[in-house]
């Protein structure tokens, strides 16, 4: 048995050898031809455009460390189907002090919420064929971080309309106040410190949580100089600051309870002086409708971001364009905890 065995290994391995000492050449005949046939400029490269784009476009998307980083993040939550799932919780419990009767109890209401994610798509890019030669990837990388940075502020300017209150209400624990300085040149009063004071002072009285560190102040570029020219202070440490656009003062923020941060919206959120209501979502500024800040709590204000993906056609299969067409898509929502704007407040220009 082992003898015939050992004799059926080496019969096949010898015909494997024969058989490889036959196709070898024909073989390496094959690919030495092939070589010479043309390839489209850029194939190699293109083939591997959704393992290196859409990273890339995610990675350009995450180093943008703005505001919007200040609210919890909830993606985590989001399902396969791009829907968030979340509860929006009861008020605080009530907390004696020195009590000598038995504690009560209340039992906790939630609401439980689904949110679809909004999705947001870039324009499509088209790179002629003789674009792309001899630099695809170059090309393809740079108009990909544009496209991170186009979503992104697109993504913000809709967050920061959702996070402004809609009115001015005590009851309902919306804060709205106007500027009090003198005129910026513009017709509006300027934002100065004495405003940043009057709003940590409104959110106090209402209970707003975050006090000491869980607030965020978002002020229009304009308000944010406005607030470091009239004030020597600001002016002076804006000079030492690590993080570009962020008033980072240890007095101020451990007084207030602010993170001051500097935004200029693509589209701004804007307040209407007839009708003392934020003026709907996208509503041009004009001498009625006045430009906002507005600030948030930490513990009551979420983001959730899904998923990267990325749309293409090749231009091999573009009879009509003969180029090659890109975009990327991204699904992100963002909003309060809270129904009604509840623990919301502004700034306006007046």
């Amino acid at each position: 048995m082992i003898r015939k065995t050992s004799f059926s290994i080496f019969t096949s391995l010898l015909f494997a050898m024969l058989l490889s000492a036959f196709t070898s050449p024909v073989i390496g005949a094959i690919s030495f031809v092939s070589s010479f046939i043309p390839k489209p400029a850029g194939a190699a490269t293109m083939a591997l455009q959704r393992e290196v784009w859409l990273p890339s476009l995610q990675e350009q998307y995450e180093q943008q460390r703005d505001w919007m980083n200040e609210m919890q993040d909830l993606s985590v939550f989001v399902d396969n189907n791009q829907v968030l799932h979340f509860a929006e919780i009861g008020d605080y419990p009530t907390v004696y002090k020195n009590r000598t009767t038995d504690v009560d109890s209340v039992e906790p209401t939630e609401t439980p919420n689904e949110v679809s994610l909004d999705t947001y798509d870039s324009q499509n890019y088209k790179i002629r064929k003789s674009g792309l030669a001899g630099i695809p990837y170059a090309k393809v990388e740079a108009y990909t971080r544009q496209s991170a940075e186009a979503i992104r502020l697109k993504e913000a300017s809709a967050t920061a309309f959702l996070l402004t209150p809609d009115a001015d209400s005590g009851a309902g624990k919306k804060i709205i106040l106007p500027t009090t300085g003198t005129n910026n040149g513009n017709g509006y009063k300027q934002c100065t410190i004495s405003d940043i004071q009057a709003l940590a002072e409104a959110m106090d009285l209402l209970k707003f949580p975050g006090a000491e560190k869980g607030r965020t102040l978002v002020l229009r570029s304009k308000m944010w100089w406005e607030l470091v020219k009239t004030n020597d202070i600001l002016k002076a440490q804006i000079q030492f600051q690590q993080v570009p656009g962020m008033i980072k003062i240890p007095n101020m923020v451990e007084y207030y309870g602010f993170k001051i941060y500097k935004y200029d919206p693509s589209v701004d959120v804007g307040y209407n002086v007839e009708t003392d209501l934020k003026a709907a979502e996208g509503t041009l500024l004009s001498s009625t409708i006045v430009p906002m800040a507005f600030a948030f709590c930490k513990p009551e204000a979420w983001s959730a971001g899904g998923i990267f993906d990325l749309f293409d056609k090749p231009i091999r299969t573009n009879t009509t364009g003969r180029a090659y067409e890109f975009g990327f898509q991204h699904r992100f929502k963002a909003g309060l905890f809270r129904t009604a704007y509840k623990y919301s407040a502004a700034l306006y220009h007046c």
